[in-house]
């Protein structure tokens, strides 16, 4: 059995409890290359996991994909996801599935004694469809049917995320600009028994810089009306070579869930990321680094393939 302390809980759904958030591992992100970008992929999604960013990447898809991310989070939470896209004749259809479940939580009353252990776990199953209205406009959706137990209760809701992307072609210099808003999780909330709250509705502005010589730049602007907090993420990412990538970014809102988490004190690693990324032919494998204070070090893998 595994004790999953408060700072943990807050360090992994920051600030839901108190804002009336539910379903909060939606805010956690898909995929290690974009995590080891800092989060900062609104304007530059371009695969399976633009369902978890903005769903209007995926219109940029030629080929099939099929893509998988693991996680081992704080105190043996595990985080996995599983999705699918595909190219149709008006734009690119795709589906995915998101787990986190929680290790033996430590039931305690409000006299601090045990009550026994119990399991906690979320799941969302998503369905996206994008497509490119002109060579620099797209547009995605995506519906997803979200799921959370904990003990012997359990809610249900469904939520929509809308998002858009534009590439600013012939607008001059040596790369490619890109522009990216989304909105996520708007739906009604989750319901367990009398107590309801919301889904973490989030509002995110992205700007990407795609330049010779395999390099991309990316800031995010993310905002959270629920829970009243905000974020800016900055990534980069190097493609030194054909088939090899180096990553990292910086998150203000991990920075501040880590201070917290550390009591106060600032960590100097928090809210900063590192990745790698492999492609042989049609595949890649990611992998993301995510310091996370006393609590340990997120590591994030990925899989995926195009045929």
């Amino acid at each position: 059995m595994h004790k999953i302390t408060f700072v943990s809980l807050m360090l992994l759904l920051p600030a839901a409890a108190f804002a009336g958030e539910s379903a909060a591992f939606l805010k956690i992100g898909l995929g290690a290359r974009a995590i080891g970008m800092g989060g900062a992929y609104t304007a530059i999604a371009d695969d399976v996991n633009a369902l978890g960013w903005n769903p209007a990447g995926l219109s940029v898809l030629g080929k099939r994909e099929l893509g998988a991310m693991h996680a081992e989070l704080a105190q043996q939470t595990r985080y996995d996801f599983i999705g699918y896209a595909q190219p149709v004749k008006h734009g690119t259809l795709a589906v995915g599935a998101v787990h986190l479940g929680h290790g033996g939580i430590e039931g305690r009353d409000a006299n601090g004694a045990r009550t026994g252990s119990y399991g906690a776990s979320d799941q969302a199953v998503n369905l996206g469809f994008a497509s490119r209205l002109d060579a620099g406009l797209r547009l995605g959706a995506n519906v997803k049917y979200i799921r959370s137990s904990i003990a012997n209760a359990s809610a249900q809701s469904f939520a929509l995320d809308l998002g858009g992307q534009y590439a600013l072609s012939g607008v001059g210099g040596p790369g490619l600009p890109l522009v990216g808003l989304a909105i996520q999780n708007l739906g009604p909330g989750l319901k367990f028994q009398d107590q309801a709250s919301q889904l973490p509705l989030t509002f995110a502005a992205g700007l990407g810089y795609r330049l010779p010589a395999g390099l991309t730049l990316a800031v995010d602007f993310k905002q959270r009306p629920h829970s009243r907090d905000s974020e800016f993420s900055f990534g980069t990412e190097y493609a030194m070579l054909a088939n090899f990538a180096l990553r990292a970014g910086y998150a203000t809102q991990k920075a501040a869930n880590g201070t917290r988490a550390a009591g106060g004190s600032f960590s100097a690693l928090s809210g900063f990321a590192t990745g790698l990324g492999f492609k042989l032919r049609s595949y890649s494998l990611d992998y993301s680094f995510t310091p996370a204070g006393e609590l340990g070090n997120v590591q994030r893998f990925s899989l995926g393939a195009k045929f």
